[in-house]
């Protein structure tokens, strides 16, 4: 891995240096949060988008680059092909690139069959990670095995140094697309790495600080011995079943297929799926395993904390905190996990 300087004053630059490998997304404020948005080649101030770097995680998970909510994968008797064009993702944190590769990539890569067209977009996607010194209150990465910084996964990576941005490069996609910009960005000096070292320790100590106790070590074999529905529906008292959970959950993956008529032929479409949905798990003659909202509950935390860990070794949720923040009945996933 080599690192590179970017100067403050340089980061409009640098997008419209990104734009030449594809249509670039950049984090801008709106309101309180972080967005993606089109770069344009506007005249946007660098202390804005740099704000927007320092933010938190965007609202929307970067799956969604890669997942359409609906999507037609398939025809008959007529075929039909996709253009897919390379495009430029800035801002994802460490918790998004991981619930990309962790998670995402399990599902649609490296099963018994892959996804073509996410496998097309992981191919060529450029993911420009970014550091994570402002954690908020919701935030638990650490606690889930992540860090406010990422150093694998992406592209290339984002830190705050002491006048610039540092670039680190860490894919031969990434080390493309830095030889493609000549000498536009520079050599980078140790104050600068001295910094960002300090950004990073003082981010970990506000997550631990905000998120004090670790989650037991053995929640796989909690969650399967725990059986009483009166634990999950007190967990669901205050849930108004909104499923903004799900919706902007990195990690939440299912999806289930239908065919339409068209014309004299058939067209398949995928659509994502939610398990909170009451019809999720409702099999032919009507019978529902699922049929409690407690049960799905249930079935969420099996999947994400049990199932998921002994599959791929990785919980099936990289704390993001989108969940908490998001949620109308002002639910905390942490409270329910520490109360297994």
């Amino acid at each position: 891995m080599r690192s590179l300087f970017l100067p403050l004053a340089s980061i409009p630059a640098f997008y419209t240096q990104l734009a030449k490998y594809g249509e670039t997304y950049h984090p801008r404020v709106l309101d309180s949060h972080a967005i993606y948005e089109l770069w344009r080649e506007e005249e946007i101030a660098a202390e804005e988008l740099h704000q927007a770097l320092k933010m938190v995680r965007p609202v929307e998970p970067l799956k969604e680059f890669f997942l359409r909510s609906r999507e037609r994968v398939a025809s008959f008797p007529q075929l039909f092909s996709k253009d897919i064009k390379p495009k430029v993702i800035v801002g994802a944190k460490d918790c998004d690139i991981r619930s990309l590769i962790e998670i995402q990539d399990n599902v649609y890569l490296k099963g018994v069959l892959e996804d073509p067209f996410y496998k097309e977009r992981r191919e060529k996607y450029l993911v420009v990670t970014v550091d994570c010194p402002e954690p908020a209150d919701t935030c638990f990465c650490l606690r889930i095995g992540g860090k406010p910084y990422s150093v694998w996964g992406g592209d290339l990576n984002l830190s705050f140094g002491e006048e610039g941005i540092i670039v680190d490069v860490l894919s031969a996609k990434g080390e493309e697309a830095v030889e493609k910009m000549g000498d536009f960005l520079k050599e980078v000096d140790k104050k600068e790495i001295k910094k960002r070292d300090k950004h990073r320790t003082d981010a970990e100590r506000r997550l631990a600080k905000v998120n004090p106790d670790e989650f037991a070590p053995d929640l796989p074999d909690r969650i399967e011995h725990q059986l009483d529905t009166t634990f999950w529906a007190k967990a669901l008292a205050n849930c108004v079943d909104c499923q903004a959970c799900e919706r902007i959950c990195p990690t939440c993956y299912c999806f289930l297929l239908y065919d339409i008529p068209v014309g004299k032929g058939v067209e398949r479409v995928k659509v994502l799926d939610w398990c909170y949905h009451a019809a999720y798990g409702r099999v032919g003659g009507g019978v529902n395993p699922l049929a409690h909202f407690s049960h799905r509950l249930r079935n969420r935390f099996e999947c994400k904390f049990m199932a998921f860990p002994r599959n791929f070794k990785v919980s099936a949720c990289t704390g993001c905190g989108r969940c908490i923040a998001g949620c109308t009945g002002k639910i905390d996933i942490r409270e329910v996990l520490r109360a297994l």
